[in-house]
Formats: structure tokens, sequence, C-alpha cells
């Protein structure tokens, strides 16, 4: 699935993640890409993202979409690995093809208060 932004869909869509959710009970792996060239998925963020992390979809963080669809051909041909390891090496940096989550910057503000927080905390002299 690709999704637009911080790894969200059309959030109406309640019957999609009804469906993923039963894909990944089945033990399908679904993987969120972004259509963006820079920037990564970050599911979580926003409440349809949290829908999908719910719903068992795994995020392909900063990975292109080729990186991600070559990764998970990678992993998924190897016959010594579930499809819960699969999931877990799809976050795991092999060959340099997804920045580690604690060097991905933070998630731009979401909301107004947090803007607001954001904008005091930047005008505050720090001596």
């Amino acid at each position: 699935r690709r999704s637009s932004d911080l790894g969200n869909m059309p959030s109406l869509k309640d019957d999609l993640v009804h469906c993923l959710e039963e894909a990944t009970a089945a033990g399908v792996c679904i993987v969120a890409t972004t259509q963006c060239h820079t920037g990564s998925v970050i599911m979580g963020h926003y409440a349809t993202g949290q829908k999908l992390l719910k719903a068992g979809v795994i995020s392909a963080s900063d990975m292109t979409l080729e990186a991600t669809t070559t990764k998970l051909a990678y992993l998924l041909g190897r016959q010594d690995l579930s499809i819960e390891e699969v999931r877990h090496l799809m976050h795991v940096d092999l060959r340099g093809e997804i920045t580690p989550e604690s060097e991905l910057p933070p998630p731009p503000l979401a909301s107004t208060y947090q803007k607001a927080i954001a904008k005091r905390n930047r005008s505050r002299r720090y001596f």
C-alpha cells in the first residue's frame, strides 16, 4: 500500500483497514510505503496511521519503493525466516537501505498546540 505523507491513507476507509487487519492475521506481510521522494512513513503520528499499526501494517520508514520491494522479496524468499522475523527485519538496516529510527528527524508538528509550544521554545534564549 502506497500511502501519503506520514503513513496516512484515506481515514474514512475503515473497511479497508479491517481487510488489512484480516490479511496480517492470516500471515500476510503488509508494508506501507511513501510516495514522497524524501521523508519517511511515520505510522502512529495521526489517527489513521495508528489504525494501520493496530491492523498489523508495518512502515517502510524512509526506504524507497524499490528498496522496500527488493528487501521484502529477499526476506520472503528466505526459507529460514518466519513472517514475524520478516516483519522485524524490515525495520533493520541490512545494507544501508533504511535510516535507523534513532537517526530520523522528528515528525512534523500535528496540532496547533504543539506548534505554539515549539514556537515558544524557539523564542526562549538560553545562556
